[in-house]
C-alpha cells in the first residue's frame, strides 16, 4: 500500500483501492486497539463489521472464530491485535512509527481494576440493547453474544466459566442480564464512586504517560471508551478531555451519542 499517504485526501477522494481490510466489533478493545493505531498513522482502511454470531467469516480467514483480523494486499489475513498495530505502526510508507513503549503504570492497572465489576454489569446489558452498535443487529448475535458472556449471580456474586455459564437455561442467563439492567442505578453508584481515583494518573489530555503517545494510550483509551455508552456516567475533567481529544487523534468516535 505505499504511496496511498500522498495520493488520498480524506473527504475528497473515495477510499483508494487496494487498502488493508479490518474486521471487527465495534465494543471490542482489541478492535478498537486496532483502530487507533491505524488512525494514527493516517492510514485509509475499510472497516468490516463482523455480526457476532457470524463464526463463517473470520473462519475463512483465519481458521478460528476471532477478531479483529486485518488483510493487507497481498498478505495473509492477520489475527492479534498485538500484531496487527506492530504491523501498522512500522508501516514505513506512512511514515515512521508512531508509538512508544509500554511502560509500567501500575497505579492505573489498579485504578481501572475498580472500575472493572461496575463497568461490565453496565455495559454488557447496553451492548445488547443499543440498535447502533452493528454486531448486534439480529436477535442471534445478541442472543450469542449473552451465551458467551457470563456476568456474576445476583445473589451470590459468583461469576461463572463460559463452559458453565453456556449450559445454563437460556431463562436464567437471560434474567441475569436483566437484573443487571434493572439494577443501573447501583452499578453507576459504584462506577461513578470509583471514577475520581483517575486524577492524577493522566499525564495530558493528548497522551495518558509522559512519554508521548505510546501503547500505554493504545490500552488506556480501548479499555475506557466503554465508559461512553453508559448514561449518567460522571467522567472526572481529566479522564472526559483525554478520552475526546484521544478520539479526535485517532479517528474512533466515542460512544456519546447511543449513550443509554
Amino acid at each position: 500500500c505505499p504511496g496511498f499517504e500522498l495520493a488520498f485526501t480524506p473527504g475528497l477522494q473515495n477510499m483508494p483501492e487496494g487498502t488493508p481490510r479490518l474486521y471487527g466489533y465495534d465494543h471490542s478493545h482489541y478492535t478498537v486497539r486496532c483502530r487507533m493505531a491505524l488512525g494514527l498513522k493516517n492510514m485509509p482502511y475499510r472497516m468490516i463489521w463482523v455480526a457476532e454470531d457470524d463464526e463463517e467469516t473470520p473462519m475463512k480467514l483465519v481458521g478460528r472464530k476471532i477478531t479483529p483480523i486485518i488483510e493487507f494486499p497481498g498478505e495473509g489475513a492477520m489475527p492479534e491485535s498485538s500484531d496487527i498495530i506492530a504491523r501498522v505502526d512500522g508501516d514505513e510508507a506512512y511514515g515512521p512509527p508512531v508509538l512508544g513503549p509500554k511502560t509500567d503504570r501500575p497505579e492505573i492497572d489498579a485504578w481501572v481494576k475498580k472500575l472493572s465489576v461496575p463497568m461490565r454489569n453496565l455495559g454488557r446489558p447496553r451492548y445488547i440493547r443499543s440498535a447502533v452498535l452493528p454486531e448486534f443487529r439480529s436477535r442471534s448475535a445478541r442472543e450469542r453474544f449473552v451465551t458467551t458472556h457470563p456476568l456474576p449471580d445476583p445473589v451470590t456474586g459468583e461469576t461463572l466459566s463460559k463452559a458453565d455459564w453456556a449450559a445454563l437455561p437460556k431463562e436464567q442467563r437471560d434474567s441475569v442480564y436483566e437484573h443487571y439492567w434493572k439494577d443501573s442505578e447501583a452499578q453507576l453508584a459504584a462506577l461513578n464512586a470509583a471514577l475520581p481515583g483517575v486524577e492524577g494518573l493522566i499525564s495530558s489530555d493528548r497522551h495518558v504517560s509522559g512519554h508521548g503517545i505510546s501503547w500505554d494510550d493504545i490500552v488506556f483509551f480501548s479499555r475506557l471508551r466503554g465508559l461512553t455508552l453508559i448514561k449518567g456516567v460522571k467522567l472526572p475533567p481529566s479522564l472526559e478531555a483525554y478520552l475526546e481529544t484521544m478520539s479526535e487523534q485517532t479517528d474512533v468516535p466515542l460512544l456519546t451519542q447511543m449513550a443509554m
